[in-house]
Formats: structure tokens, C-alpha cells, sequence
């Protein structure tokens, strides 16, 4: 299992629509994709591979949000990792 998270803080609350449609949630067999709202402004987006390859194979969301980042729309931090004792 392989995870990645992407934290954000919005810099303007009006932006969740956005972020909405590029987190929505999706469960497929090989990858899992959640929205979180832990503040007016900010949240995070946790996704869930099988392995680092399928991670890899996967990086439309993590692109979509660094393009907000990009666009001084946000403040977007990406964590990732191995999964411990399945």
C-alpha cells in the first residue's frame, strides 16, 4: 500500500468548488481518493495506491492542486509513503 496526502489552504474560502471537483471522492480497486475540510479555508486530500508504481501512474490530482499553488490561488503541500504492517 502506498499513500499520498496533499494539504492546502485555500486563499480564498470561495475557491472550494474548485477544489471539490478536482478531490471528489473515488474508489477504484487500485486507487482511493478522499476530501477533507479542516478549516474554512484549508483541507487535505488523501489518496491511496496499491504500490508506488500505481502512485505514480496517478498524479492528475496532485497536478491539478500544484496548479492552484501556481496560480497564487493556494498553499498546497504533498506528503508521501510506503504503507507499515498491513
Amino acid at each position: 500500500m502506498y499513500g499520498r496526502i496533499i494539504s492546502f489552504t485555500l486563499l480564498a474560502p470561495s475557491l472550494w468548488s474548485v477544489v471539490e471537483a478536482i478531490g471528489s471522492k473515488q474508489s477504484k480497486d487500485n486507487h482511493k481518493r478522499y476530501l477533507f475540510k479542516s478549516a474554512e479555508n484549508a483541507g487535505f486530500i488523501v489518496e491511496i495506491f496499491t504500490d508506488r508504481k500505481t502512485a505514480g501512474l496517478n498524479l492528475e490530482t496532485m497536478k491539478a492542486m500544484q496548479g492552484l499553488r501556481e496560480q497564487a490561488m493556494a498553499k498546497v503541500n504533498v506528503s508521501e509513503g510506503e504503507g507499515l504492517g498491513n
